[in-house]
């Protein structure tokens, strides 16, 4: 069954749907009055969206962050990671992530380190195209291998059957068709920002724009679909493509689109760092909370996705969410 919960009225236009998008998205910050005038913290979620609130606070774990090189030396790999595996009490799951166009995990390296302080450890390519999901599958294989390895500071730390592919944009791209090519390895996907199908096209990753392409109706796995009502997402991944995207799904899936986050309409690029443009901290709970209910089992996590009453359905801040 799908459940959704609207809680803002839609603008309907006969011509220039993308402006009839970004009017909507206005429209709600609107209506919710002096939601974006300062960020919310942790602590002021706590009461009301407890779910949220929990998994928006740093995690309990020390974090580091390493690379991965290929033999002429070049960095193909980022990896945000507990810094003392020993001290988590359990076999570490794995994210590996895709970079939006042009980006770098540089740039995410807030959101990335925050997974990290959950005890996950999350490998990132370096290339700024990864919509062919190539690359992402590829780096999940290389921790996998290396938890084999004697040698390796992953060895026997990982736990290779709980692999989640995440990935923003192109790169959100790329996760979904990393885990429809590698269903054996990738267990769940988290997408922000997974834009319309038009948008695919060649480039140094994809020869052609069907190997750029992404197919949501062909996941074998849960998955957690994120976008936003802001002005660029109104164009290139709205609320009505991430909506048709979750619709075309037969597995359990999640839809959460955010409307503000630390403070200002959340939009493409927010689950950037601030220092990059972005403002990721609304984002952070939920995505993490999936990623805790999907490779720990964590009940607490589940509880905004699942039950009589998903949190996320009734967070005013992410109006037009649904779950199935």
């Amino acid at each position: 069954m799908t459940v959704f919960r609207t809680r803002a009225r839609r603008v309907a236009a006969s011509r220039g749907p993308r402006v009839a998008a970004a009017l909507a998205g206005a429209l709600l910050l609107a209506s919710l009055t002096g939601a974006a005038s300062q960020p919310a913290r942790a602590s002021q979620l706590g009461p009301i969206y407890p779910v949220q609130a929990a998994f928006a606070s740093p995690g309990p774990y020390a974090t580091t962050t390493g690379t991965v090189t290929d033999a002429t030396g070049t960095v193909i790999y980022d990896v945000f990671r507990p810094s003392d595996y020993s001290a988590l009490g359990f076999t570490s799951p794995i994210v590996t992530w895709g970079n939006g166009t042009g980006a770098s995990p540089a740039k995410v390296s807030d959101f990335l380190s925050h997974l990290a302080s959950y005890g996950f450890t999350v490998i990132a390519s370096t290339l700024p195209n990864t919509g062919s999901g190539n690359d992402i599958d590829a780096a999940a294989h290389y921790l996998v291998t290396q938890n084999g390895v004697a040698t390796s500071v992953y060895y026997g730390h990982l736990n290779v059957g709980e692999v989640a592919a995440v990935g923003t944009s192109q790169g959100a791209g790329g996760a979904v068709r990393a885990a429809t090519n590698d269903p054996a390895l990738i267990k769940t996907v988290v997408t922000f920002s997974l834009p319309n199908a038009i948008w695919a096209g060649a480039n140094p990753d994809c020869p052609t724009a069907a190997d750029c392409t992404a197919n949501p109706a062909a996941l074998t796995q849960p998955v957690f679909f994120i976008s936003t009502y802001g002005f660029w997402d109104s164009i290139i991944a709205s609320p009505a493509t991430e909506k048709a995207y979750f619709l075309s799904t037969s597995v359990h899936a999640a839809l959460g689109i955010i409307l503000t986050s630390d403070g200002k309409l959340a939009d493409h690029t927010s689950i950037q760092n601030a220092a990059d443009g972005g403002n990721p901290g609304g984002f952070l709970g939920y995505a993490t909370a999936w990623l805790e209910y999907q490779l720990r089992g964590n009940a607490t996590a589940a509880g905004a996705f699942t039950g009589p009453h998903p949190e996320l359905l009734w967070n005013i801040n992410w109006p037009g969410s649904a779950v199935k």
